[in-house]
């Protein structure tokens, strides 16, 4: 069973949708021997498997919503939006307690993000909120996530 599961998702061409990928690739090169990170274009209910093989998930994405990166405790919920092709990270997490009898301690690191036009380039805002959400979570792979 692996210690942490990191995974950053969202559209790699559309600007600041990508940074949730860039930040899971960032971890890999870490090369973290208690870590596994994954870079997905988005959430799908085959994830429920590697999730159930963590002691704690951590789902990295973009947000329109506030000014700071923000790191918030997550819990299962049937009710979050799951399809054959998305799943909500709540709804992982509830697959991944249906199917394998267990659901780990989860968070969500939200990054903000402002332009989300065609294109591979992260906007400079981002580009600085993705270097404060590589540094939190630094200390946090590293640390009790209690603290965090």
């Amino acid at each position: 069973m692996m210690d942490y599961l990191v995974i950053g998702f969202g559209n790699t061409l559309r600007g600041d949708d990508g940074v949730g990928p860039r930040v899971a690739e960032a971890i890999a090169q870490w090369q973290l021997a208690n870590v596994r990170s994954r870079s997905v274009h988005q959430l799908t209910p085959e994830l429920a498997a590697e999730i159930a093989q963590a002691q704690t998930v951590i789902f990295v994405d973009a947000t329109v919503q506030g000014e700071t990166v923000q790191w918030r405790a997550i819990a299962a919920g049937a009710e979050a939006p799951c399809t054959a092709h998305y799943a909500d990270p709540r709804s992982l997490l509830a697959i991944s307690q249906l199917l394998y009898g267990r659901s780990p301690q989860a968070y969500e690191l939200l990054i903000p993000a402002i332009d989300f036009s065609f294109g591979e380039t992260l906007s400079k805002t981002t580009k600085n909120n993705l270097k404060v959400a590589l540094e939190k979570l630094k200390k946090i792979l590293g640390s009790d996530l209690q603290k965090a």
